[in-house]
């Protein structure tokens, strides 16, 4: 019983699913082994902070949060996840950002 399988474009989608597929994490060589879901898994994990921002950039996240429809704390944790994966290198000798080399 060979069915053909038919692929849509992603403009075919409906809009709930098309948001599904751009918050989707592309996951490489996914290691689903115990050991590899726990490293997945702590990977991903987040911890509460506490942080003093201006009012006024506040503000700008909540619009931006608004438009997207997400939430601003979500949107402040990816913009410094997307920030600390670019600029921020781990060496031996420390955490290097822009040729600094800060001891962690």
């Amino acid at each position: 019983m060979n069915k053909e399988i038919k692929y849509i474009e992603e403009t075919d989608a409906p809009d709930d699913v098309r948001e599904s597929f751009d918050r989707a994490i592309l996951i490489p060589s996914f290691d689903i082994t115990p050991e590899g879901l726990k490293a997945f898994a702590e990977a991903r994990r987040k911890k509460a902070i506490t942080i003093q921002l201006r009012n006024q950039t506040i503000e700008r996240f909540k619009l931006l949060a608004q438009e997207h429809d997400s939430k601003y704390q979500t949107i402040i944790s990816d913009l410094l996840d997307a920030y600390t994966e670019k600029y921020l290198v781990h060496s031996s000798k420390g955490l290097r950002y822009g040729g600094a080399v800060e001891k962690v």
